[in-house]
């Protein structure tokens, strides 16, 4: 009876394990955020150079069923049993984590490394083709775009550095989604030169940026809108504002490694004025928000930053009664959270929509109409704009 059930046993593990090399195969991991192990990684020569053995394991070990969900199970009880990830640190300057997840010296966590995906570059370049359908339906409305970009997005070489070159492709999606921009549409994107812009405009353990990065954001996209509209001059910074109330963010999470902590800062601007915001439909105090969070900090396991800046809610409506502003619709995520009330107080009327949060009955005419739309600002970092299906516009 043993031998039998040894001898199912094993035909059962031969069958899968030849299965993992004729069924098809990913080429990358979403939740690692790397390049997977795949047949094409195998060659003649590796059998006489005998390492056909090591690369066939890789791709056993990348390539069996459920590993990209059971891969983020895995790092999720990594956090909540407290087993925290080997940093490497040493004289080089940064270290992997995980093949997706880099730590620089100081203690600042960056994902998101990005490897040629055809699909995913038909996917950016369909996002750019959208917004030009957007400004065909609306000939009357200006059509801006701003991007929150990334370090791994314009420095892929740099980050990968004694680990290998390759090519970049950060930039690659980015020239294919602008590739598709009718002319009349502008856009901006945020600058780093190098690693300390990322370090001060980014949080150490979360992919949103700092109220810094955020500043600097709002600044170029009223410029942008400057040149075509009278909206007037950035507000200047009264105050920052800081909180001693730890927290690591949703890069720290989503691999199980608790490093350096992050904290909020906030600027207060001058002369942001009077205004209501409405929120799905509703009155909505910002100020009493954020002032929750001052009093006790983040009493939930929910991000910090969303909690200080904001939910991600579908529809918020600022309304400042100024009425020889034009009106604005920005389609956002959140990081439009930080400088919604910066950004709107230049307006008379704003309208931001999260898509991903939209009901089934949206329709984009009825906003336009109704709030008699002169603008329209699709404000998201690369990877809701270049790669997230969700965040299309639609145009009936």
């Amino acid at each position: 009876m043993n031998n039998k059930l040894f001898s199912t046993l094993l035909i059962v593990f031969f069958a899968l394990g030849i299965g993992i090399f004729i069924m098809p195969q990913n080429e990358i991991s979403f939740t690692e955020k790397r390049t997977m192990a795949t047949n094409n990684d195998l060659q003649m020569k590796d059998l006489t150079e005998g390492s056909l053995t090591a690369k066939a394991e890789n791709v056993m070990k990348d390539q069996f069923y459920l590993r990209d969900k059971l891969t983020g199970f895995y790092y999720r009880y990594k956090l909540m049993t407290g087993r925290l990830f080997n940093s490497g640190k040493g004289d080089i300057s940064y270290s992997f984590l995980t093949d997706g997840v880099v730590e620089t010296n100081d203690g600042y966590l960056i994902r998101e490394l990005l490897f040629y995906d055809k699909e995913k570059e038909e996917l950016a370049r369909s996002k750019g083709y959208n917004i030009t359908e957007l400004a065909e339906k609306y000939p009357g409305v200006k059509v801006y775009v701003y991007f929150p970009t990334r370090l791994e997005e314009t420095f892929e070489n740099m980050i990968r550095g004694n680990y290998g070159t390759y090519p970049d492709y950060g930039m690659r999606y980015r020239e294919g989604f602008i590739s598709q921009l009718a002319p009349g549409i502008n856009f901006d994107y945020l600058k780093l030169e190098d690693i300390s812009d990322h370090q001060r405009y980014y949080y150490r353990s979360d992919s949103h940026w700092t109220h810094k990065g955020a500043y600097e954001g709002y600044k170029d996209i009223v410029a942008m809108i400057n040149a075509d509209f009278s909206i007037g001059e950035p507000k200047t910074i009264a105050e920052e504002i800081c909180y001693d109330y730890e927290f690591h963010g949703n890069i720290s999470s989503q691999i199980g490694h608790l490093g350096e902590a992050d904290h909020i800062c906030d600027y207060k601007l001058n002369d942001i004025g009077d205004y209501t915001l409405f929120v799905n439909g509703k009155p909505y105090d910002l100020d009493l928000v954020k002032e929750e969070y001052a009093a006790s900090g983040n009493n939930s396991q929910y991000s910090d930053y969303d909690i200080y800046f904001g939910d991600n809610f579908f529809e918020r409506v600022f309304d400042y009664s100024q009425l020889d502003r034009p009106n604005i619709l920005i389609f956002a995520d959140s990081f439009t959270n930080v400088y919604q009330e910066w950004l709107a107080s230049h307006f008379n009327k704003t309208v931001i929509l999260d898509l991903r949060a939209r009901p089934g009955d949206f329709s984009l005419d009825n906003y336009v109409r109704e709030y008699d739309i002169d603008i329209i600002l699709i404000a998201q970092p690369y990877l809701d704009l270049f790669f997230n299906g969700d965040m299309f516009i639609p145009l009936n």
